[in-house]
């Protein structure tokens, strides 16, 4: 499984989407109402499915969810 494919999982899971609504280009913002915590939830399901800790001052910059993707490649595993 690729990333995007886990990240659009992860991402479908805690918004309460179908995984088909994930695509690359979408904006988190317009896949449901974004706030600070369902941005920390987000990153928990990210952190647990890829074993890593994403920063959270590069985490609140992201946009999409390809942003999200390009996040998750360069941050390091634990």
């Amino acid at each position: 499984m690729s990333t995007l494919e886990r990240v659009q999982r992860a991402v479908a899971a805690v918004l309460g989407v179908p995984r088909e609504s994930v695509t690359p280009s979408a904006l988190l913002r317009e896949l449901a109402s974004l706030d600070s915590m369902t941005l920390a939830e987000i990153a928990a399901a990210l952190d647990d499915e890829f074993k890593t800790r994403l920063p959270s001052d590069e985490l609140t910059a992201v946009q999409s969810v390809e942003d999200l993707v390009r996040l998750v490649e360069r941050t390091p595993s634990r």
